[in-house]
């Protein structure tokens, strides 16, 4: 049986790398970004093996019950996979590493990992995703610190992307073991770009319409577009995708 916990191992020799890093204030930070995105959010030592912060709420760990958990887990979300999907999310790490050696340091510090996956809730999988970014690098270029968040995902097999700041993409072939280059294939207009933020903010079609000087009509066949190159029905899917992938 997969140990859940290696997820989160460092597993390498410990190197101080000098830095003067602030702790308390990137999780006052992370919490305020909780607070206000509805996101789960954990601050993790690679280093030590410790959870250090872990938001207040947990979106969809107050479904389950007591016969969902599986494992003891810091991430509770680890502790309702499958032990199928334990395996692959191990592979997923193990590989991890070498798809690092493609990057700058300044890309490595600064990429973005996101990973969809299913936990099981009363015998129903559900899936989520779950983003990485690092917070603190070390002096060979290993993450020390790192922020794990969790959102919904419309997605209905476990896909693993990596995403540079210059907006590269990366995505793990189960079949080749790797991370492999590719085009999402999706190109936002600005209008749609322009629609998806105020829709983000709360706003109706009628105020997007109105703010952005054009009819509702108009801003119904933008949204109808972007459902279409999203592969969702909803305004709430298609903006779980774009914040998932950083298509904005």
């Amino acid at each position: 049986m997969q140990d859940v916990n290696a997820l989160f191992f460092n597993h390498a020799s410990v190197k101080d790398n000098g830095i003067n890093f602030d702790l308390a204030s990137v999780i006052q930070t992370v919490d305020a970004i909780a607070r206000i995105n509805n996101q789960s959010c954990f601050v993790i030592d690679f280093d030590n093996h410790e959870l250090l912060y872990r938001s207040e709420q947990l979106v969809y760990i107050d479904e389950a019950t007591l016969n969902d958990k599986r494992r003891e887990c810091a991430n509770p979300y680890w502790s309702l996979i499958s032990e199928e999907t334990l395996d692959k999310l191990l592979m997923i790490k193990n590989y991890y590493p070498e798809v690092d050696e493609r990057f700058s340091l300044e890309e490595y510090a600064n990429h973005v990992n996101t990973i969809d996956y299913p936990i099981i809730l009363r015998n129903h999988e559900l899936f989520i995703n779950q983003k990485f970014t690092p917070l603190q690098m070390r002096s060979d270029a290993i993450t020390k610190i790192g922020l794990f968040t969790i959102n919904y995902s419309n997605k209905k097999n476990i896909e693993s992307t990596i995403i540079t700041p210059s907006g590269k993409r990366f995505i793990f072939d189960f079949a080749q073991k790797r991370y492999q280059e590719y085009d999402l294939g999706i190109t936002l207009t600005l209008v749609e770009k322009a629609i998806l933020h105020r829709a983000r903010q709360g706003m109706t079609n009628e105020e997007i319409a109105k703010n952005l000087f054009i009819s509702v009509n108009t801003v119904k066949t933008h949204r109808m577009r972007i459902f279409k190159k999203l592969q969702v029905e909803t305004i709430t899917e298609a903006l779980a995708v774009v914040g998932n992938y950083q298509l904005l």
